[in-house]
């Protein structure tokens, strides 16, 4: 009885590190020792002062704002997440380091020359045409990374659209595009990759992310399993309740389904199998 007893809950019992590298993509990263790791320490605390700034003091001007946000998230994901699964995860790869420095210089150029780009908008260089164009792989590159190829293949379906609008059939025909007008309107305007999402991001998501991981790095995520358990511990059914309102508090400061399920379900799936519950009751 005991042995088997071990055997269903030891998988459940999995620590919230072991269960996020193995479900959650987007938390397989570096872990760089050494010289690396204060760099990229650097990097993340240059960015929680450059959003918290502009959060007290107002933000910058959209584009701006956007565009500082954009280079220190490129650099974190060239320094933090390997182009293959293959590669080393304390070590440093050369190639990363040169993918984040170009991601910098491709997003700071909109900031550097940010007055020369307004007055010549609309009329941009062949400079400035393949600097979007290294800059928007950039992205395409860090998306790949980060959430995989999914959404680059719907991302990239949408260019080629933009492209063969001119033989597209019926209502789904355009005028088409050119080369130079699309990378300036992606890279140049803040109707493309500059858009409303990334001004969200630069403004208030951030921020949450920031102050969720403050409070799950202080030990909220107890907090909540032990609030659920006074309120709802005591009923019928009442761990499968506390599993419930738990996960519903945690997952309100971590976003993260996955991180949510290591933080609340390692503790509360073990006790509702030993309570009784179904191993795949307890689990879902």
């Amino acid at each position: 009885m005991a042995d088997e007893t071990k055997k269903t809950t030891v998988p459940a019992e999995m620590s919230a590190e072991e269960v996020l590298k193995k479900y959650d993509k987007e938390s397989n990263t570096r872990d760089p020792e050494g010289f690396w790791g204060y760099v990229i320490s650097a990097i993340c605390i240059l960015f929680a002062v450059f959003q918290l700034y502009t959060a007290i003091f107002g933000v910058l001007d959209a584009h701006l704002q956007r565009t500082i946000h954009l280079a220190f998230g490129l650099s974190l994901i060239f320094l933090l997440y390997p182009a293959r699964k293959s590669w080393s995860r304390k070590k440093m790869n050369p190639l990363d380091v040169i993918l984040a420095v170009l991601s910098v210089c491709a997003t700071m150029y909109l900031v550097v020359d940010y007055d020369e780009l307004v007055l010549r908008s609309g009329m941009n260089t062949q400079q400035d045409v393949l600097i979007g164009l290294v800059g928007t792989i950039l992205i395409f590159e860090a998306a790949r990374r980060t959430v995989g190829w999914p959404m680059i293949t719907v991302a990239l379906i949408f260019v080629a659209y933009a492209f063969l609008g001119p033989y597209m059939p019926g209502i789904m025909a355009h005028r088409g595009v050119g080369f130079d007008e699309l990378i300036s309107h992606l890279y140049y305007t803040t109707e493309g990759i500059f858009g409303v999402p990334m001004g969200v991001s630069s403004t208030f998501i951030y921020l949450f992310i920031l102050f969720g991981a403050y409070l799950e790095a202080t030990g909220l995520g107890k907090f909540f399993i032990d609030l659920a358990n006074a309120l709802a511990g005591w009923a019928v059914g009442g761990p499968a309740k506390v599993a419930v309102l738990s996960s519903g508090l945690m997952g309100t400061v971590s976003g993260s389904s996955v991180a949510n399920v290591a933080g609340t379900g390692s503790f509360t799936i073990p006790m509702m199998k030993k309570l009784g519950y179904r191993p795949s009751f307890a689990g879902a």
